[in-house]
């Protein structure tokens, strides 16, 4: 039976509200990863630092979206290898960015014009998206592994 009145706006399917709260998670992930990273950049231990700092915060966000855009239907505990390995993925595409984006838009947009520039930007999107995907069947496999082998143990 359909939901109606208050329970319809924090339950259901397609709720706005909840993507409302998930692009604001996403907001200040982003603005807190900028005031770290500024502080963080020039100092001694540098990219190290900053890069440790950043799988944390990754974790973390991952963590909290996957079991929030999920209503909570998966146990937190579920959800933590699959929001590690999302964002092992989303820092070795952060290093690949980092050596290869700038480059190839560059290059696009002198060889190819806007379309060119438009073409790399689909092609890092699609990238995104199979780092998120492949992060949670990397999760789920890995779980599944660690379950297997504590029945075998047994």
């Amino acid at each position: 039976m359909p939901r109606s009145g208050p329970e319809a706006l924090v339950l259901g399917q397609g709720n706005p509200l909840r993507c409302f709260v998930w692009v604001a998670g996403l907001a200040g992930l982003l603005i807190l990863d900028g005031e770290i990273s500024g502080s963080l950049r020039n100092g001694p231990a540098g990219p190290v630092l900053l890069g440790l700092v950043d799988f944390v915060l990754l974790t973390f966000f991952f963590w909290w979206s996957i079991h929030f855009l999920l209503d909570g239907r998966e146990s937190r505990t579920r959800v933590g290898p699959s929001a590690v390995t999302t964002a092992l993925y989303w820092m070795g595409l952060g290093v690949l960015a980092s050596f290869y984006l700038f480059s190839t838009l560059v290059s696009d947009s002198r060889s190819y014009g806007t379309i060119g520039v438009v073409f790399t930007l689909v092609t890092w999107f699609i990238a995104i998206g199979a780092v998120i995907a492949l992060g949670a069947v990397g999760g789920v496999v890995w779980q599944r592994r660690k379950m297997r082998r504590a029945r075998l143990s047994t």
